[in-house]
């Protein structure tokens, strides 16, 4: 497993780079996108790594050649995320972006989110933060761009655990639920194991990642693979809070329902 550092207040070579191409793509924005109102973020912010984290985890960057479309993709249940997506997601990407993205039902209405097209947003995100485009779990990782600054690395972070991940409370002999326990899980294993590298250099105390194998009739193999990362207690859940937190209206819902902190 990859030993990640975090370099606060260090600027990397790579860093550097990314910004000196940010310069660059702010002069170079599509004449439709700056009608439009589509901006460039001026700083790496964590608003930012936050919508790259909600990308890594419900998100999706795609470009269609024939057509000469860069489609940007985040939806997820329409059941009890739809709060999420019109209070946190939107108000997010309008104030980075400048676009407030319209959200709506997707995918024959089992979905609830959003898809925008942008070359240049797309191309921001592709080239300055390092999110993949296309197929994703075979090259998602975690941003080096955030790794200098732990701010950023943790509203990153909080951005896949807000898609990806969940927050439950157990009953464990009692009769009400009372023992909360946070999980995330993600396709890719590399991934999960960079977060495990920097769930370590916080105070959290969790168990895994675990592989599973389960059921999937959406592929042809009828089964898929995915790792999870476990966080346990009341103690666990009160440094989360302190060092990471949640923005999901049902992550926070749950917490001020069961959570006695």
């Amino acid at each position: 497993m990859k030993q990640i550092t975090l370099l606060t207040g260090h600027l990397g070579e790579r860093h550097i780079y990314r910004c000196c191409l940010l310069k660059t793509m702010q002069r170079d924005v599509s004449e439709n996108d700056r009608i439009r109102g589509i901006k460039l973020p001026k700083e790496i912010s964590k608003d930012l790594a936050y919508l790259c984290g909600i990308f890594a985890g419900d998100g999706s960057l795609g470009y269609r050649r024939k057509k000469n479309e860069y489609c940007l993709k985040v939806v997820g249940n329409p059941k009890d995320e739809k709060e999420f997506y019109h209070q946190v997601i939107g108000p997010k990407f309008e104030k980075v972006f400048g676009i407030l993205p319209r959200m709506k039902y997707h995918d024959s209405k089992t979905t609830y989110g959003f898809s925008i097209y942008s070359k240049s947003i797309y191309l921001y995100l592709v080239n300055v933060t390092g999110l993949p485009s296309g197929v994703k779990y075979h090259s998602l990782k975690v941003p080096d761009i955030f790794l200098d600054d732990k701010k950023l690395t943790m509203a990153f972070i909080r951005g896949v655990f807000d898609t990806d991940g969940c927050i439950s409370f157990k009953k464990r002999y009692r009769t009400e639920p009372y023992y909360p326990t946070i999980s995330v899980c993600s396709k890719s294993r590399k991934f999960i194991d960079e977060i495990a590298d920097i769930l370590k250099t916080t105070q959290l105390i969790f168990s895994g990642p675990y592989t599973y194998m389960q059921k999937d009739m959406r592929i042809t193999q009828g089964h898929t693979t995915t790792s999870r990362i476990y966080i346990y207690g009341h103690k666990n859940l009160q440094i989360w809070i302190d060092t990471i937190d949640f923005y999901s209206p049902k992550h926070l819902a749950k917490i001020q329902k069961y959570a006695k902190l």
